[in-house]
């Protein structure tokens, strides 16, 4: 059974670690400004995106969070990593498109892998069966 995702003092520390290295420009993460949908003011969260054949996207392995939400009402944001921002649009994937995203990010990223509700060892069919519980956004550049 997978870990259910709650903000806490261990994932708030994750958090304000993986943003330090993303506002450095270290690793592969990326904080992602978002408009909040009730307050209008600029949210900030640290994403993975992940690349699959040549496509860019965002897969949220904890559900309809927060950013998830905002992301729904309103698809332009902002990525950065270090100092380059670029503005995006993230529009939502499913099908076998999101399945693969999901099963890349499943694979990629360890530390999400425990809160994702599939099991050991998983097919592309399992990713396909749960897109409902991980949201997957293409990631396009605003010119």
């Amino acid at each position: 059974m997978a870990k259910k995702y709650e903000v806490n003092a261990s994932t708030i520390r994750v958090g304000r670690v993986m943003s330090w290295m993303a506002r450095r420009g270290i690793g592969r993460t990326e904080i992602l400004t978002t408009t909040g949908r009730r307050s209008g003011e600029p949210r900030r969260v640290p994403v993975s995106p992940i690349r699959v054949d040549g496509v860019e996207y965002i897969v949220s392995p904890y559900g309809t969070v927060g950013w998830v939400q905002n992301v729904r009402a309103d698809p332009e944001a902002t990525l950065r990593h270090g100092s380059t921002e670029r503005p995006v649009r993230l529009e939502a994937v499913g099908g076998t498109t999101g399945a693969k995203a999901v099963a890349a990010y499943h694979a990629r990223e360890g530390y999400a892998r425990g809160y994702m509700d599939v099991p050991d060892d998983p097919t592309l069919e399992d990713f396909a069966d749960r897109l409902d519980r991980f949201p997957v956004f293409e990631v396009t550049d605003r010119v």
